[in-house]
């Protein structure tokens, strides 16, 4: 399995029956994949008036959040159930978008800011 870092934001609306934290479990969509991801976790959230990480002001680290509330821009860590083709965001803007889906309801979209772990192809030669 692999992992990526990333851009999300909870839609305002969605009742969620569980907290988006580490260890939430839920279904992305990713162009024409489907797969199960689990939140290892969540890195910083943002400003919304700013757009800037949320910064600890004493220390001047960001902020980690406990969980994700409606509304919020996160950057989070997931982690795939299996393999699958992505591309960052940055790289190919149509292969590093996603959506968030938890029983058939769309809960989140975002992007995919880095591939932590790249698998290599098998040559068929």
């Amino acid at each position: 399995s692999s992992g990526i870092n990333a851009e999300w934001s909870l839609r305002p609306g969605v009742e969620l029956k569980n907290i988006i934290a580490p260890g939430f479990n839920c279904i992305m969509h990713i162009h024409s994949a489907i797969q199960e991801v689990s939140f290892k976790e969540l890195v910083c959230s943002l400003d919304k008036k700013t757009g800037k990480r949320k910064m600890d002001p004493r220390t001047q680290t960001p902020i980690r959040p406990r969980c994700a509330k409606e509304g919020d821009v996160v950057y989070a860590k997931l982690q795939l159930s299996s393999a699958i083709c992505i591309e960052a965001f940055s790289d190919y803007q149509q292969m590093g978008r996603f959506v968030l889906r938890e029983e058939g309801k769309t809960i989140a979209i975002g992007k995919v800011l880095k591939i932590s772990e790249k698998l290599n192809s098998v040559s068929t030669n």
